[in-house]
């Protein structure tokens, strides 16, 4: 039993070793790690910031009463993702990545609207 999960496994960490390890020592893997421990802790703790961003960027747009509604529900869901994005980040950060969400962090490019993904 053990050996077939010792097989199974070693060609998944061998293809995250590989797929990770030219971006860890690409500059110097201390401060990638710590860069991205920082950006997860704060994503972690601020997420809650993307209800009141996205209540003002939707009034901006729109109305008041739109802000109030779709910008709280809008908020909502990216705070779900930013925090869950920070989660990831700081359990993971021993694993230099780029970031997964944009902007770094809430209040970076406040008037623009939160993206998801591993490129901008």
């Amino acid at each position: 039993m053990f050996k077939r999960l010792l097989l199974t496994s070693m060609p998944v960490l061998l293809t995250g070793v590989f797929a990770f390890g030219a971006t860890a020592f690409a500059d110097d893997y201390g401060s990638q790690a710590a860069t991205k421990f920082s950006r997860g802790i704060i994503n972690l703790t601020t997420g809650w910031l993307e209800v009141p961003k996205n209540i003002s960027n939707e009034s901006r747009k729109s109305n008041a009463g739109v802000g109030l509604t779709y910008g709280t529900v809008k908020g909502s869901v990216h705070t779900v993702g930013r925090t869950a994005a920070g989660a990831l980040d700081t359990a993971t950060f021993f694993v230099p990545s780029e970031s997964f969400v944009h902007s770094d962090q809430v209040w970076n490019d406040y008037n623009t609207e939160t993206t998801y993904g591993t490129s901008k």
